[in-house]
């Protein structure tokens, strides 16, 4: 498998000042960048290693203002954000991770189909 941080995967060109990466299984990476102390910019990001790359299969995010996820599918790629959580960053962040993790097979599973 190729190694995620040597991959081309296609999110948008954000300079955020760290990244912190928490393997699900192997060839399942959440993805965490943020930038800003109190943390002013983050994506949450499931990652999958499919067909010899890493995909993007779900994302949270705040770069519009609000925190909102874009799903992804195999087909059709980015789809429209959905709104995700009305609360401070600080909760919405683990909230993102934490739905991740729980949900990660179903996630993938809808982003095959």
């Amino acid at each position: 498998m190729a190694s995620l941080s040597a991959s081309r995967v296609r999110l948008a060109a954000v300079p955020y000042e760290r990244t912190i990466e928490i393997g699900i299984i192997d060839g399942v990476v959440v993805r965490l960048s943020h930038s800003g102390r109190p943390i002013e910019r983050y994506s949450v990001v499931l990652l999958a290693f499919v067909d010899g790359e890493w995909q993007t299969i779900r994302v949270f995010d705040n770069h519009l203002g609000t925190h909102h996820m874009h799903r992804y599918t195999r087909q059709g790629g980015k789809q429209p954000e959905a709104p995700f959580h009305e609360g401070p960053t600080n909760e919405a962040i683990p909230a993102a991770i934490a739905h991740l993790k729980a949900h990660w097979e179903a996630i993938i599973e809808s982003w095959r189909s």
